[in-house]
């Protein structure tokens, strides 16, 4: 295989999303690879941690049968029984009761992350990724609106490929997490299939800014509605700028997804995950 093959098919926006899927794929199978006795002592959540993979394998079939306010509901539920086996596998002292509050959890993690972690995350993005998904799933201002974009098909797949990156981005976390506690060598694919898919996100979302260029102020605010959300309070500036140089050059972006790629592109074409992802990039 060429080098920068893949890099070379980045060039219209489904072939682009299509990175996501191959994260979702290298990120699956190395969670796979993790045994639970060697991540925690505390046996009730064994139950819970055998479950993950699987249900990472649901939230990725009802985004790809469009079902987004059901995936959106299941992955809120993962990522609190994620929150659940990190807290209760760093706080050996920790007590689960009937009372026990997902937001009591996630204090635990937020103040020790830079123990749990090896520093790819902040303490706000623990709340970040759940008061996002809650506005989802719960009856809300923001679930009105996308409840509204969801019944438009031309939005839809904006708001898909968000969910299914926002999914990526729990599973590097869970990866992460897994990786320092057993204290196993860092996957090669971590950072730079995270920084990629960034990357892909927010060309998703520069593809929706520039969809939405004719339509009604309030509905470019679906990524932005009712959120202090420093993903996107950080990067609005990089989105508009993605957007406009998708207007005027599309040739950027396949020039700055190549740079991204080049790296990834060696690792995956000397792992065992080739073939899969050749599949994967050549679907129509």
């Amino acid at each position: 295989m060429k080098h920068n093959n893949y890099a070379r098919k980045l060039v219209d926006y489904k072939k682009c999303m299509k990175v996501l899927d191959c994260a979702h794929l290298i990120y699956i199978d190395e969670i796979s690879a993790f045994k639970f006795k060697g991540i925690s002592k505390y046996n009730k959540s064994r139950y819970v941690y055998k479950k993950i993979e699987s249900d990472f394998k649901k939230i990725n079939f009802l985004i790809d049968e469009f079902d987004l306010f059901n995936a959106a509901a299941v992955m809120r539920a993962v990522y609190e029984n994620i929150i659940y086996i990190i807290a209760t596998s760093y706080d050996k002292k920790i007590k689960i009761t009937l009372n026990t509050a997902p937001r009591e959890l996630r204090n635990l993690i937020k103040k020790n992350c830079n123990c749990i972690f090896t520093g790819y995350f902040t303490e706000g993005d623990f709340d970040n990724i759940y008061d996002y998904l809650c506005k989802i799933v719960h009856p809300s201002s923001l679930k009105e609106l996308t409840s509204f974009l969801d019944s438009k098909l031309k939005y839809k797949k904006y708001m898909l490929n968000n969910l299914k990156y926002i999914m990526i981005i729990i599973e590097y976390m869970y990866l992460d997490f897994l990786t320092k506690k057993a204290q196993k060598e860092d996957s090669k694919f971590d950072l730079n299939m995270a920084d990629c898919c960034t990357y892909v996100n927010l060309v998703n979302i520069s593809y929706f800014i520039e969809d939405l260029k004719d339509s009604a102020t309030t509905l470019k605010r679906y990524l932005f509605y009712d959120t202090k959300n420093k993903y996107v309070e950080e990067r609005t500036k990089i989105c508009k700028q993605l957007s406009i140089e998708i207007k005027n050059n599309e040739y950027s972006i396949e020039k700055n997804v190549k740079e991204l790629f080049k790296e990834l592109d060696l690792q995956i074409n000397n792992s065992k995950y080739v073939e899969q992802i050749s599949q994967i990039m050549s679907k129509k």
